[in-house]
């Protein structure tokens, strides 16, 4: 093989990668162009082009691949930016999925893993075809998606009034979570009774029930430093979200492993609803973590020491 065969070779490679209409102008110019070069590289050595110095002028220019996007921009289905999108995306996703994909009575360890892989890749697919419909429609239609702005607000600001009512809406939760019997027999005057929400045996043993009351008692308290405080800062942020997402794990593992109240009309109705609601809430610890990470603080970059 001569120094002729390697540039064809190359152009060849190069070309076959664009579109049917741009590949035989671009071979031409290519080629012209690595000839050129060669000639000057021959030149200045004083020696007679041959394949290894024409080796080395194209492994310059790189890979094939990578000189095609020189003359032509490839359809991308995920583009590099929307690479951290994905991420969050595919990840948020998996995690619900793993805390929906509660055993059934009848089901098999293995038959759950097979119907969560199942639900986990068509999530995975479907982010890949609406990514490449975003990306499809901005490559004919630039203007598509346009950015707009958007009011900035003060992030680390916490208002009293909401950070009552969350603390409130806490302790609520804390006290139906420790007698919701009662309290349901209570505020419908008796037409539920509370029996009917009584837990099992199982659940108020020691190694179940007292986390996620733990948890809560925790949020409390955080909301309450909160609003003495009157602004979020980083330890509070960070905080709020592993408390956060320690409980949407915490309900996951009660719908998961073993029952929890001893009538099963209820455990059939409130236990999917506990696994629907342990999703939600990690749907939004993940939007909390993806705000954190793309938190801006506008200052001078410190001096390194």
């Amino acid at each position: 093989m001569n120094a002729d065969d390697v540039i064809d070779s190359y152009v060849r490679d190069v070309a076959r990668q664009l579109p049917p209409k741009r590949r035989n102008d671009v071979a031409f110019e290519l080629r012209a162009l690595l000839t050129d070069d060669l000639r000057g590289r021959a030149e200045a050595e004083g020696r007679a082009p041959d394949a290894d110095m024409a080796m080395a002028l194209v492994r310059g220019f790189g890979r094939p691949s990578q000189t095609a996007t020189r003359y032509y921009e490839p359809f991308t289905i995920v583009e590099p930016s929307d690479t951290w999108s994905f991420l969050v995306a595919g990840v948020a996703g998996a995690a619900v999925i793993s805390l929906l994909a509660s055993p059934q009575a009848s089901e098999t360890y293995a038959q759950v893993s097979g119907r969560a892989t199942v639900a986990l890749l068509g999530w995975l697919g479907a982010l890949v075809v609406l990514f490449g419909m975003k990306n499809l429609i901005l490559r004919y239609r630039p203007d598509a998606f346009a950015w707009k702005p958007r009011p900035v607000r003060d992030a680390d600001r916490a208002g009293r009034v909401e950070g009552v009512a969350l603390a409130i809406l806490s302790a609520a939760a804390l006290a139906l979570y420790l007698a919701p019997g009662r309290l349901v027999e209570a505020l419908s005057g008796g037409r539920v009774a509370a029996e009917t929400l009584a837990y099992s045996d199982s659940f108020t043993s020691p190694l179940r029930m007292p986390w996620l009351a733990g948890l809560l008692a925790l949020t409390i308290g955080l909301y309450v430093l909160v609003v003495v405080q009157g602004r979020w800062r980083p330890a509070t942020r960070w905080a709020r979200i592993l408390l956060t997402a320690a409980i949407a794990v915490q309900l996951g593992w009660h719908a998961r492993y073993g029952a929890i109240f001893q009538d099963p009309r209820t455990e059939a109705v409130l236990v999917p609803a506990i696994a629907v609601a342990a999703g939600v809430i990690l749907i939004a610890c993940w939007i909390e973590v993806y705000r954190e990470y793309g938190r801006v603080r506008p200052a001078p970059q410190l001096a390194a020491d």
